[in-house]
C-alpha cells in the first residue's frame, strides 16, 4: 500500500481552517494557568470572565468534534477503496494512543489525545448507525453522563485525591526535570484515572460522536439541509450557549454553589457548552464561504493541516516559557493574564510561521507523516 497524504483538492479546506482555528482557543484557554494565582485587578477580572464566558472549553470541544469528523472522512473513503477500515484504523488508535502517553508523562499531563484514541475504538462499533441514534447517544454522554459525573465530583468528592496538593505549586516551579517529570507522574489524571478521567472520557466521546453526525449530515459542505441546521445551532448557542457560559462563569468563581436543589445545573451547563461549540463551528462555516473573510480565515488552515503536530508544538512552548525545569524563560506566575493572552497570540502566530515554512516542502506535519507512515507499514504487514 503506498503512503500517500490526502490531495489538496480532497481535503475540505474549511475544515482545516476549523482546526487551526480551535488550536488558537485551545492555546488561549490553557495560558491563563501561567498568570497570576489570583484576579489582582478590573482588568484581570474582565479577562477571567472572558476566558469563562467565550474561551474555556469552548475550542476543545470543537477540536473533539472535529476529529470524529475525521473519522468519518476516514472511513467513507477507505471503504470506497475498498480498504478494510477497522483494523487499520485500530492500527492507527493504538499509535495515536502511544503519541498520547509519550505525550503526557513526557511532557504535560493535560493531554487529550489518549482520550481520541479511546473514543476512536468505540466509534468503530457505531460507525453505520443512523443519524438518530447518533444524536441519541451523543446526548447520552454529551449530557446526561457528564452532567452526573460534574455532580459526583463537585458535590460528592468524588475528585479528592490522595497525593499532596502542595504538588500542584511546585509542578511549575521545580527546576529539576526529574522531579518535574515524577510530579507529572503523580499527578497525572491517567495515573488518577477514576478520579480524573471518566468525565474526560464521555465527554470527549459524546463531541466526537457529534463529529461523526455532522459527516452523516453533509455538514461541512453546507447543503441546504446543513444550512438550516447551522442556523438553529447559530440561535441556540447565541442564547442557550452564552446562558450556560454566564452560569459556569459565576461556579467558577466561586459565586453559586451546587447544593441540592441546583443540581440540574450542570446537565444545562453540558449542554450550553456543546451548543455553543456548535455555533462558533457553524459561524466559522458560513462564514468561510464569503471570499473576504475566507482569505482572511483560510491563514488558520496553514495550522490545521498539521494539528497533531501543532497540538504537541503548544506543550512544548508551554514548558519552554512557563516551567521552570527548562532553565529557560520561568515566566509561570510572573505576568498578568493580559499578557498571557497576548504571548498567545504570539505563540500562535510563531506556530503558523513553522507550519508554512513546513508545508512549502512537505505535504504534511512530521507527526502526521510518522503517525501515518507507520499506520499503512503495520496494516499492510498483517494483511
Amino acid at each position: 500500500m503506498k503512503l500517500l497524504p490526502i490531495a489538496a483538492g480532497a481535503r475540505i479546506e474549511a475544515v482545516d481552517a476549523l482546526r487551526g482555528f480551535a488550536l488558537l482557543g485551545v492555546l488561549l484557554a490553557n495560558v491563563p494557568y501561567a498568570g497570576p494565582d489570583t484576579i489582582t485587578g478590573q482588568w484581570d477580572d474582565i479577562l477571567t470572565f472572558l476566558s469563562h464566558f467565550l474561551i474555556s472549553k469552548k475550542f476543545i470541544t470543537a477540536f473533539s468534534i472535529l476529529f470524529g469528523f475525521g473519522f468519518y472522512i476516514q472511513m467513507t473513503r477507505a471503504e470506497a477503496k475498498g480498504i478494510h477500515f477497522r483494523s487499520y484504523f485500530l492500527i492507527r488508535m493504538g499509535l495515536l494512543f502511544l503519541i498520547g502517553i509519550i505525550h503526557s508523562y513526557g511532557l504535560w499531563n493535560g493531554d487529550i489525545i489518549m482520550s481520541y484514541a479511546l473514543g476512536g475504538v468505540i466509534l468503530l462499533w457505531v460507525r453505520h448507525w443512523s443519524v438518530k441514534k447518533l444524536f441519541l447517544l451523543a446526548i447520552l454522554f454529551n449530557v446526561v453522563l457528564t452532567g452526573i459525573f460534574f455532580i459526583g465530583n463537585s458535590a460528592f468528592g468524588w475528585q479528592i485525591y490522595d497525593y499532596d496538593y502542595a504538588l500542584d505549586r511546585e509542578y511549575p516551579l521545580t527546576s529539576s526535570i526529574a522531579r518535574y517529570l515524577t510530579i507529572n507522574f503523580i499527578m497525572n489524571p491517567w495515573t488518577n484515572f477514576f478520579k480524573d478521567m471518566p468525565i474526560t472520557l464521555v465527554f470527549t466521546f459524546g463531541n466526537m460522536l457529534i463529529g461523526l453526525l455532522l459527516g452523516k449530515l453533509d455538514f461541512f459542505r453546507l447543503s441546504e439541509k446543513a444550512r438550516r441546521i447551522s442556523t438553529y445551532l447559530i440561535v441556540l448557542g447565541g442564547t442557550i450557549g452564552l446562558a450556560s457560559s454566564y452560569c459556569y462563569h459565576k461556579i467558577m468563581v466561586g459565586e453559586i454553589e451546587l447544593d441540592l436543589p441546583l443540581l440540574w445545573v450542570p446537565f444545562v451547563l453540558a449542554a450550553g457548552m456543546i451548543l455553543q461549540s456548535l455555533c462558533y463551528i457553524s459561524l466559522f462555516v458560513r462564514a468561510f464561504q464569503l471570499p473576504k473573510i475566507k482569505a482572511v480565515l483560510r491563514f488558520f488552515s496553514i495550522v490545521g493541516r498539521t494539528a497533531l503536530s501543532n497540538y504537541i508544538l503548544q506543550s512544548v512552548f508551554y514548558l519552554t516559557i512557563f516551567y521552570h525545569c527548562t532553565h529557560l524563560f520561568q515566566l509561570f506566575g510572573k505576568i498578568t493574564m493580559g499578557q498571557t493572552f497576548l504571548l498567545a497570540l504570539v505563540l500562535f502566530v510563531i506556530q503558523t510561521g513553522i507550519s508554512y515554512l513546513w508545508l512549502k516542502k512537505h505535504s504534511q506535519g512530521p507527526l502526521e507523516y510518522i503517525w501515518k507512515k507507520l499506520s499503512y507499514g503495520m496494516a499492510t504487514s498483517r494483511s
